[in-house]
């Protein structure tokens, strides 16, 4: 996008500021955020919405190896176990409402026969999705170039799709025009 998208203002607040509330409205506890070594500001908001704050030393590739990195401090400061959960969701997601983060939270929590839980919106898979810890050493083992998504679609069989009722859980931030049209549709 050419800027620190996380802190674009929107409706009062950041983007980062939003998702974070979004979160902690749905009830999740412990929110770890991955920050680039270099993103001083985006840590001081994460910080002051209280979440944990995960300074990496030098910037990574892809989403994939920063996720990596945040599983391996997660692993160390919390040791899950296999059947405890992680929830991934990537923090240009600024519409995401707590609603869906509680329901997939609920799925895991009830549905012992999967083991990723991910929303869809006419077919096509949005965020947030919730994995059981056992996917943290998979994920890890992945190939370089492939990306979360890979293992999910190869682990199908423990992936259950949850329709969703709006688009939103589809809605990421990734050029301007995303933005513009973003406060367009808050605007009214």
């Amino acid at each position: 996008m050419g800027l620190t998208k996380l802190l674009l203002p929107l409706a009062g607040a950041t983007v980062l500021d939003r998702v974070l509330k979004a979160v902690r409205l749905a009830g999740v506890a412990e929110v770890l955020v991955v920050v680039a070594p270099d993103a001083e500001a985006l840590a001081t908001v994460a910080s002051a919405a209280g979440a944990r704050v995960l300074r990496l030393d030098a910037d990574t590739p892809d989403m994939r190896a920063t996720c990596e990195h945040g599983l391996t401090w997660l692993g160390e400061h919390y040791m899950p176990s296999p059947d405890d959960g992680w929830l991934l969701l990537p923090a240009d997601h600024p519409t995401v409402e707590p609603t869906v983060i509680r329901a997939m939270i609920a799925h895991a929590q009830t549905d012992r026969s999967h083991s990723i839980f991910v929303p869809t919106f006419q077919g096509k898979r949005g965020h947030p999705t919730w994995l059981r810890w056992q996917h943290a050493q998979a994920i890890r083992a992945l190939p370089l170039g492939l990306g979360l998504n890979a293992h999910i679609r190869a682990v199908a069989n423990e992936t259950l799709e949850i329709e969703w009722e709006n688009d939103e859980i589809l809605r990421d931030l990734d050029t301007p025009g995303d933005y513009a049209a973003l406060l367009r549709d808050l605007n009214g």
